[in-house]
């Protein structure tokens, strides 16, 4: 066991120490890519929305882009809503609130947990401000996203779309659970060999 005090066990303390865990976002719904170039964009307050048809059956995160607080160089609170059916339907879930000082080119907004939603069903996002100040949405005056479009004081405005993404957000494997996954692997091969002695 002189190995297990020479250099393996400091890197066991270590990575249990670290948090090694991850994630990844996988978008479900998007009416843009990140390399799109965005000009314009759309002020809340008045009230804004974007509305979506899952192709999953929940939803994690929500990303909007170029958001630019006014005046220029203010915080403003933000939370965003995921409801169901209509503009002013029911508040699936609402995410923590988050402030945004001056200006992000791509806001990601997490929900606590996965939102539960049915595939197919017509929901809205709802950026909706939680302080004073106002916030400017990026806008797409020409989308080619058909499953949805933006809404402005409650109507629909027809063309173009807010530039957004949701998904869901899939844990990576901890750095732990790979180590504890090699360990065995080792006993079991060291077992094997010395069973085959």
């Amino acid at each position: 066991m002189r190995w297990m005090t020479s250099s393996v066990l400091p890197t066991l303390v270590w990575l249990t120490a670290t948090d090694g865990s991850g994630q990844q976002l996988l978008v479900d719904q998007a009416s843009g890519t990140l390399n799109d170039t965005i000009v314009n964009a759309s002020r809340t307050p008045p009230d804004l929305a974007q509305s979506f048809t899952p192709s999953l059956s929940a939803v994690g995160f929500v990303q909007f882009r170029s958001l630019a607080t006014f005046p220029s160089g203010s915080t403003v609170t933000l939370v965003v809503d995921v409801r169901e059916g209509t503009y002013d339907g029911p508040t699936l879930s609402r995410m923590a609130p988050v402030d945004i000082v001056s200006f992000s080119d791509v806001g990601t907004f997490y929900f606590k947990d996965n939102v539960p939603v049915t595939s197919g069903q017509l929901y809205f996002l709802r950026p909706v401000l939680q302080s004073g100040g106002a916030l400017d949405v990026g806008y797409k005056d020409s989308s080619s996203y058909e499953r949805g479009q933006p809404w402005f004081e409650g109507l629909p405005s027809g063309s173009g779309d807010f530039w957004f993404r949701e998904g869901i957000v899939v844990p990576e494997p901890s750095t732990v659970a790979f180590l504890g996954l090699g360990v065995g692997l080792g006993f079991m091969w060291r077992k094997l060999r010395f069973a085959g002695e």
